[in-house]
């Protein structure tokens, strides 16, 4: 499989600046990154012939706290990676449960959560919120498995009646629309392995034009980049994308966006229900 990443980019581009001893850790790595997914640093410092101090200064170097840290993005770029038969292909392996898809799926969301809810970057939440806020206009932005993410998003910030809009397929009236946005506008991409060449395309047409943009993505590794990038694990346990933590996030970010002004929140919402209420939009009890 060929990979071109952030994290591997990030390590041909200093690979020259290490020590003697990281340099030789880090040609190991490039070249064997899916053993060292599931390396121990014992292991990893055996094979690569250094020791496990250089190990842990190597991931500190590259912006981690320590191997474990390392180890996790390394593995979520060996899963990123997977195409959907190899993912198929994996439920089939020894020791892999396949009769209970329930039991499984719930097991990998709730490590996704957890991961979430100790990773989570509320300052980048407390900022998407007030540019959302600030917007002249907003481009929700999702396709494929994350278009109904994307729909989740842009039906809640136009019920609190925001100037949003949103695309779900991305296509060369995508562009167009990215062109037309006034400035002072804030796209809003998300999108989760395997990423998108068209939504990294999109992502860059927007800041050729100077606008704000927004990320829901799984890692600040992804190849998707913004001004602000909120991130929640996506990992999936299945051939089809997993996202209730991506969809916590969201709605955690929804949230945000309705608490910094309650006055217009509640004001949005009223002449909504006034509406609904008028033209009997639900079914009563």
């Amino acid at each position: 499989m060929a990979t071109r990443v952030p994290l591997i980019e990030l390590l041909q581009d200093r690979v020259d600046s290490l020590s003697k001893a990281q340099r030789a850790l880090a040609h190991y790595v490039l070249r064997n990154y899916q053993s060292v997914a599931f390396s121990t640093i014992s292991e990893l410092a055996q094979h690569a012939g250094v020791s496990e101090a250089t190990v842990v200064r190597f991931a500190n170097t590259l912006g981690f706290s320590g191997y474990p840290p390392f180890q996790k993005e390394v593995r979520r770029i060996v899963r990123a990676d997977l195409k959907g038969t190899e993912r198929f292909s994996l439920k089939a392996q020894p020791g892999v449960p396949l009769d209970d898809p329930l039991g499984s799926a719930i097991r990998k969301e709730l490590e996704n959560i957890a991961h979430l809810e100790a990773m989570v970057d509320r300052a980048a939440l407390a900022e998407a919120s007030t540019a959302l806020r600030e917007a002249s206009a907003v481009l929700v932005v999702g396709a494929r498995s994350t278009a109904a993410l994307a729909q989740h998003l842009w039906f809640a910030l136009d019920k609190l009646r925001l100037p949003a809009g949103r695309i779900l397929s991305v296509d060369t009236e995508a562009f167009a629309q990215v062109d037309r946005l006034p400035t002072g506008a804030c796209v809003v991409v998300i999108g989760f392995p395997r990423y998108l060449k068209s939504l990294v395309a999109l992502l860059e047409a927007a800041r050729a034009r100077g606008l704000r943009s927004i990320v829901v993505t799984d890692s600040p590794f992804s190849a998707l980049k913004g001004d602000i990038g909120l991130h929640a694990p996506a990992e999936s346990s299945s051939f089809v994308a997993f996202h209730c933590a991506p969809l916590i996030l969201v709605n955690a970010l929804i949230d945000s966006v309705g608490q910094a002004d309650r006055q217009a929140a509640l004001a949005a919402l009223q002449q909504f229900e006034t509406l609904a209420e008028r033209l009997g939009f639900f079914q009563p009890p």
